[in-house]
């Protein structure tokens, strides 16, 4: 069996390395040339801001790849715990405690690299593929502008630039409209020589529907610090460099005077698809054999949630336990990655629901809201949010009556986020 994956981001080369455990043959067809080295490429534009690995993300990858963790580290990837996060919300400053769960920070070039270093598929890079090749209601093939690449099955991991809906189209297939929101957040990013003792994350949330400003810091490989300015409704950080610092200085974190010391590396870089964008091609009922989607081709989060690596890992590993590539099987396997993203999707479009719609995200984005006051106080609920943000464990854990009795306690509490003095700690 021959499969071919569309698309060389993080989707596409979890989904080849599930893949060589069964197939004959296994190639990654990706439109930008690769080198063997991490650098920026154009089929990425988001992959000059900061990335979060989620906890998750990092055991998956750990279990597709062993080794893997410590070969970041080696390059220049910095790990920490992730209760050492320090990120304020609108209520005040997060709880702090020991996790004891590993959170690697680094960019994306550096993780994608290694990645494809060891993905045991076939990576070839400057193919530009223009459409399906169909027969009999199955796809046996990709075309591309060289010719035609035959495939006993098709994986699109094409990301959010996926062509697949019309290319399906064209064949006589229609997909249905996909679910969209959008909360209009922008990023502007640099850069900078990393500070002796700036933490490991540094963030300020955004926060629906009065706090549309907000910035994430990660030190990354290189002795770097990656500093992401982020607005929402439109709010977004400038390219220029005083229209940049404007919007730093603007912040409730006093990330301005912990970077005054910092050597600026590189230009403020923009980005600002962000909306996050669903296709139920489950509901397809003429969907084809031979052809299944993954990754941001299907669901594609806002990426200030962080989410993406870990749901494409998730998906990936649907390979080793689906067998059947006929249209039935295939229909089955979308279903399958339906299911997968579900509660992600519901915690990342509820969330930004709540910045264009005036319910503000219903019962889930109230509830949501309540944790913001406990997350602050309360080391154990904070604990317990930070599992289910890293996906660690289920949205459910959050829902017991212990909970419910801890949250009610806290939100009558009313904390009073105060500006850090540059150097200071979170209580």
């Amino acid at each position: 069996m021959k499969a071919v994956v569309m698309g060389g981001g993080i989707a596409g080369l979890l989904a080849a390395r599930v893949l060589t455990e069964t197939c004959d043959e296994v190639v990654v067809l990706e439109r930008d040339e690769l080198t063997g080295e991490p650098e920026y490429r154009a089929g990425v534009p988001q992959g000059r801001h900061t990335h979060g690995l989620l906890v998750r993300g990092g055991e998956l990858l750990e279990e597709l790849f062993p080794g893997l963790r410590a070969e970041l580290v080696a390059e220049g990837a910095v790990l920490a715990d992730a209760g050492d996060m320090q990120i304020l919300n609108p209520l005040g400053w997060l709880a702090k405690t020991h996790l004891g769960m590993p959170l690697l920070s680094l960019s994306r070039p550096l993780l994608e690299t290694c990645i494809r270093r060891r993905v045991g598929a076939e990576v070839v890079g400057g193919v530009h593929v223009t459409g399906l090749s169909l027969r009999d209601g199955v796809v046996d093939g990709v075309l591309t502008r060289d010719g035609r690449v035959d495939a006993d099955l098709v994986v699109d991991a094409s990301g959010r630039s996926s062509k697949l809906p019309a290319w399906l189209a064209a064949a006589g297939i229609t997909t249905p409209e996909p679910e969209v929101v959008d909360s209009g957040t922008g990023y502007a990013t640099r850069l900078y020589t990393a500070p002796a003792d700036f933490p490991v994350v540094y963030a300020e949330s955004l926060s629906a529907p009065n706090l549309p400003r907000g910035v994430a810091a990660m030190r990354v490989e290189g002795d770097r610090l990656m500093v992401t300015a982020q607005g929402a409704l439109g709010d977004h950080p400038p390219r220029d460099l005083d229209g940049y610092q404007e919007f730093l200085d603007s912040l409730r974190v006093p990330i301005s005077e912990m970077l005054a010391d910092a050597e600026p590396l590189t230009p403020v870089y923009l980005f600002a698809r962000t909306a996050s964008r669903r296709n139920a091609f489950e509901n397809v009922a003429n969907w084809p054999g031979g052809l299944v989607a993954v990754g941001d081709a299907v669901c594609a989060f806002n990426p200030v949630y962080g989410q993406g690596i870990t749901v494409a890992a998730m998906e990936a590993l649907l390979f080793r336990r689906h067998k059947d590539f006929s249209a039935k099987g295939c229909r089955r396997f979308q279903r399958k990655v339906a299911r997968t993203s579900k509660a992600s999707w519901a915690m990342s479009s509820n969330a930004d629901r709540n910045w264009v719609e005036e319910k503000r995200g219903g019962l889930l984005g109230w509830y949501l809201k309540k944790w913001q006051a406990g997350i602050v106080r309360d080391p154990d609920l904070f604990r317990r949010f930070v599992r289910v943000v890293h996906m660690v464990a289920s949205p459910a854990t959050l829902l017991n009556p212990v909970v419910f009795r801890r949250l009610a306690k806290y939100s009558r509490q009313d904390p009073r986020p105060e500006r850090r003095p540059a150097g200071s700690t979170p209580r």
